[in-house]
């Protein structure tokens, strides 16, 4: 399968080539600086839910543009969804960095009612050298247990013969989108130049948060419910205080 071929409704994700605008792609452009310099402050305090359209409220209006939110919904087939802006972390790929291991974000996040769709925007072309995203098709009808993977190999108890999908190439302002339980990861960067990129979360629908974070059993790993327990601290104050922003003030 290619990148291009893939169908949100029967692979869990999907391209959206040109999903930024010519005046969006300049704006986004002028913001990166902004961006980075933002995000070192959420890098500093070690949080892993950022919200960064807080802090560049030029992003806030690029990711709330009703043209973006309309290629959202016909895009995912969430026609009658209310997408509301939620979240935005900066994620970066350095030079020689093994890739983001094999995952799904809903086994992260403390809540048995998710219905949200995750953007994943880079800030600069992508191609199969500087880490491009990769997906497991059809994997969002499954849950599995013991993860995140190593992102070198195969994420395992899944069906051997459903080929992972590269996300290159992307060109500036091409974005994909992936469904709460799809399994995705990234590639290890083989250049010599950072790789940044959004991720931009969508809440669908209200989000309730589970009273008790973590999974019971000895079958979860550690790191699953360390994250989780991260997640419900910073998403309960958020809900709280819709101000709340867990940076350092400049």
């Amino acid at each position: 399968m290619q990148l291009a071929n893939a169908r949100f409704e029967r692979d869990g994700f999907a391209l959206l080539p040109q999903l930024l605008s010519a005046t969006d792609r300049l704006q986004l452009h002028a913001l990166t600086p902004r961006i980075l310099q933002r995000a070192q402050a959420w890098q500093a305090r070690g949080a892993d839910l950022w919200f960064l359209q807080d802090d560049v409220p030029g992003l806030a209006q690029i990711l709330n543009d009703p043209s973006l939110t309309h290629q959202l919904r016909n895009s995912s087939g969430l026609t009658d969804a209310r997408f509301q802006l939620f979240a935005v972390t900066l994620y970066c790929r350095r030079p020689g960095e093994p890739g983001t291991a094999w995952h799904q974000d809903a086994r992260f996040i403390p809540s048995d009612l998710l219905s949200a769709l995750t953007l994943w925007l880079p800030l600069q072309a992508v191609d199969v050298a500087n880490a491009p995203l990769q997906f497991l098709p059809g994997s969002q009808h499954h849950c599995l247990l013991m993860q995140p993977h190593l992102a070198s190999g195969r994420p395992d108890g899944f069906l051997q013969a459903t080929p992972t999908v590269e996300a290159a190439p992307m060109a500036f302002g091409d974005a994909t989108i992936h469904a709460p339980w799809t399994m995705h990861g990234s590639r290890r960067n083989r250049t010599g130049i950072n790789r940044y990129a959004l991720i931009v979360n969508y809440l669908c629908a209200p989000m309730i948060l589970n009273s008790q974070p973590e999974l019971a059993g000895p079958m979860h790993p550690a790191v699953v419910n360390q994250l989780r327990s991260a997640n419900h601290l910073t998403l309960f104050r958020r809900f709280k205080d819709p101000n709340y922003c867990d940076a350092d003030d400049e």
